[in-house]
């Protein structure tokens, strides 16, 4: 019996995508470079970074609506849509932002899908972010920290490893990315 090609979404790939997950959590360098090298693991890079942005646009527009008393079901879905899109669209300008300062400036080798995948799963922890619709400030800013500082931390992890930097140069291509970008804002 003949066989097409395999269907886009399988359990397999499920099971590969939490298992992926799971070991970037936990700062596993050689899923790290696994990811670099992975060409079929774009769609799960991708797949990481709708997660993630799905979780911060409808936890912040949870508790948006709260706070301006107006929980609507359009209010939520226009803007979990809106928070999602600005928020993929951050992580894409942040990835080729490091990925043009680590590779022209800092002579890293590699190219851009080879930084973005490990990138984009290192944003995993940011699921996280669906608990600031919770109201009670203590858990939002808990989450919101923890969140935030285990993706810096993976994240400099994954360009360290994709880029075969050592820590002083994964560093200034994350502090110089920083300050271009946040040139760019002050500027628009």
């Amino acid at each position: 019996m003949l066989q097409g090609p395999e269907p886009p979404i399988t359990g397999r790939k499920i099971r590969q995508l939490g298992s992926r997950i799971y070991r970037i959590a936990r700062f596993d360098r050689e899923t790290f470079r696994e990811l670099k090298e992975d060409k079929n693991a774009t769609g799960q890079a991708v797949a990481v970074l709708l997660l993630v942005g799905l979780s911060y646009g409808l936890g912040f527009s949870i508790f948006n609506g709260l706070q301006k008393s107006t929980l609507s079901p359009d209010f939520i879905i226009s803007q979990t849509l809106a928070n999602m899109i600005i928020t993929d669209f951050a992580i894409f300008v942040w990835s080729a932002t490091v990925f043009l300062v680590g590779t022209k400036l800092f002579q890293g080798k590699t190219s851009y899908w080879q930084l973005a995948r490990p990138l984009f799963f290192s944003t995993a922890p940011g699921i996280l972010f669906i608990f600031i619709a919770i109201p009670f400030s203590p858990l939002i800013v808990t989450a919101a920290v923890v969140a935030s500082a285990w993706i810096v931390s993976e994240e400099f992890v994954a360009l360290k490893s994709a880029m075969g930097f050592n820590t002083q140069r994964a560093l200034l291509t994350s502090v110089v990315g920083l300050l271009i970008l946040a040139f760019i804002q002050m500027t628009i």
